[in-house]
């Protein structure tokens, strides 16, 4: 239960973000996409902005020995299943 509302949560601010950003707009992505034409470089900011928002995010669960979702009684089990997925 508890992994599915932070996947709620994940959710909503990854859609907050494409609001704020405009990027539910069709003309917004097809002129990103739009390389020989009227090219618009909003889209590659706003991932820009996501890469250096998500990087240390990225670096820290790197270091992590074990899942964050582990229990410390089930740690032995879910460090081997963490190790494992990468």
């Amino acid at each position: 239960m508890k992994r599915n509302a932070f996947a709620l949560v994940v959710g909503l601010i990854f859609g907050l973000g494409l609001c704020l950003s405009g990027m539910y707009q069709p003309a917004k992505v097809i002129g990103f996409l739009d390389l020989a034409g009227n090219w618009d470089p909003s889209l590659a900011f706003v991932m820009g902005g996501a890469i250096v928002v998500a990087l240390p995010a990225f670096l820290l669960a790197r270091r992590r020995s074990a899942a964050s979702t582990c229990r410390p009684g089930a740690a032995p089990a879910c460090a081997r299943s963490a190790s494992n997925s990468l």
